[in-house]
């Protein structure tokens, strides 16, 4: 097994044990806010922690997602917790590169029936899709996202 293909497994494993965690981030309510209300602690004493005014802390959280994560890190300190930025892919990272990779090689196999079609050679095969997929996989795994 390439060492590529073992970080790949490594990062899925530890992600999957994350995933679940996403319905746990409320959806109308900002993150600092349910944490702050949690703990037991008002605006104006979040505020005295972080070094900033009553009204920047209301306003931080009506706005969550448009704050610096230097901000949210600082925020997150102040309230005795960790700020993890993370990406949290829809499905495994192993599928996703196996779906764009299937997709380009879709997209590469139709510019080439483009051409073959003026010469009446068309190339539809599932085979071929498949072969040319996993030659993207093994050997051109970057030219994916192009």
């Amino acid at each position: 097994m390439d060492a590529q293909k073992a970080r790949l497994r490594a990062l899925d494993k530890k992600l999957s044990s994350v995933k679940p965690l996403v319905p746990v981030i409320p959806a109308k309510q900002s993150w600092i806010k349910t944490m702050r209300q949690t703990l037991g602690m008002t605006t104006r004493q979040l505020a005295n922690r972080i070094g900033v005014t009553q009204s920047r802390v209301a306003y931080m959280e009506r706005n969550e997602k448009n704050l610096k994560v230097s901000t949210l890190e600082k925020v997150a300190q102040s309230m005795d917790c960790v700020f993890v930025p993370l990406f949290i892919p829809k499905e495994s990272l192993d599928a996703m590169i196996k779906k764009r990779a299937k997709e380009k090689a879709a997209q590469m196999l139709r510019s080439v029936n483009q051409n073959m079609a003026l010469e009446n050679q068309l190339s539809s095969s599932e085979e071929i899709l498949s072969d040319l997929t996993e030659e993207l996989l093994l050997k051109n795994r970057k030219r994916i996202w192009d």
